[in-house]
């Protein structure tokens, strides 16, 4: 597999920079012709799609995608691992879609043109889809309505009603998603991760299934979470105060309306939406929607067991969508 790690500035000359990774086939003549954009969630940065464990095999979505024949471009927001991290606590939800947007649209006219990849010659009728996990997918959501930056998306472990995380018990349920009852106009500055977090029981339950190996899980949640006092290397030590907003009921719904490229929306049988077969309703105006729900799954799907049953899907519907 081919790696390259680039830092994408959001205007030429200047603006905010945005750290990508872009993996792809080593032989161009395998390029199936799609290429994925991938954002992460919340404390996670771009490693979490290509993530490696000693001892354990399986880990990357990114190689999965790859061996597929899909290039697959692993980005960090702004405010979020490697990229800049400039105005943290004032950071708009907005201001990441559109930073992202940007960088991407450098990236998606560098592989058209071509010299982007060594050997690739230039890509001018690639299809081009978003996909993002948690806090990804719903920045992707609002990136398609406000800027169409792709061509399809896929939306995972992200509810365009109301993400909730799960909980034990139903008591420490309601208590967490009290503490999410935000809206985007509330202003960032005023919003704190730590703060919201401290109503949450229990962050591992609503993250991994009971199958994971513990010292996977250790690795993920020994240097804290959701503030990371270390992270791993798929970890990300910075969180946007807007983030916490994106909790909230109804915070992406009006872009979710005004979608109208196919949809993907997939979640772990443990996730972060209170009905998963209400969620294609938020996506009014999209004329195809594909739901899945991966058994023995929990939010952060790439650690669970079951993992390659959902990249599978998402490779099959990536082949079969169009313009």
């Amino acid at each position: 597999m081919l790696r390259k790690t680039m830092h994408v500035a959001t205007q030429p000359g200047g603006g905010r920079t945005i750290a990508l990774t872009i993996h792809a086939p080593e032989d161009p003549a395998r390029f199936s012709g799609r290429v994925i954009y991938a954002s992460p969630g919340g404390g996670y940065g771009r490693g979490y799609y290509d993530m490696a464990f000693d001892g354990h095999a399986g880990y990357s979505q990114a190689a999965h995608h790859v061996a597929a024949g899909h290039i697959l471009v692993a980005y960090d927001h702004p405010g979020v691992g490697d990229s800049d991290t400039a105005g943290l606590s004032s950071l708009s939800i907005e201001d990441i879609a559109a930073a992202n947007h940007a960088a991407l649209d450098r990236v998606r006219r560098g592989l058209a043109m071509g010299g982007l990849l060594d050997a690739y010659p230039p890509l001018p009728d690639a299809l081009h889809v978003g996909i993002g996990q948690s806090m990804g997918g719903g920045v992707t959501i609002i990136m398609q309505a406000r800027h169409r930056s792709f061509d399809a998306i896929a939306v995972l472990g992200y509810s365009a009603i109301h993400t909730v995380l799960p909980q034990p018990t139903a008591a420490q349920a309601e208590t967490a998603k009290a503490q999410y009852r935000f809206s985007r106009d509330d202003d960032p500055a005023g919003l704190s991760v730590a703060r919201s977090a401290a109503g949450v029981a229990d962050f591992v339950y609503p993250f991994h299934w009971e199958d994971v190996p513990a010292d996977i899980l250790k690795t993920d949640m020994e240097g804290g979470y959701p503030i990371r006092r270390t992270a791993p290397p798929f970890g990300s030590l910075t969180i946007p105060n807007c983030v916490v907003a994106m909790m909230g009921p109804g915070f992406v719904a009006a872009e979710a309306a005004a979608i109208d490229v196919p949809v993907f929306l997939g979640f772990g049988e443990r996730d972060t939406s209170a009905d998963f077969r209400a969620e294609p309703s938020a996506f009014i105006t999209a004329g195809d929607i594909t739901l899945v729900i991966v058994p023995t799954m929990a939010h952060m799907h790439n650690f669970a067991s079951t993992r390659a049953r959902l990249w599978d899907r998402l490779s099959h519907w990536v082949m079969g969508v169009g313009r």
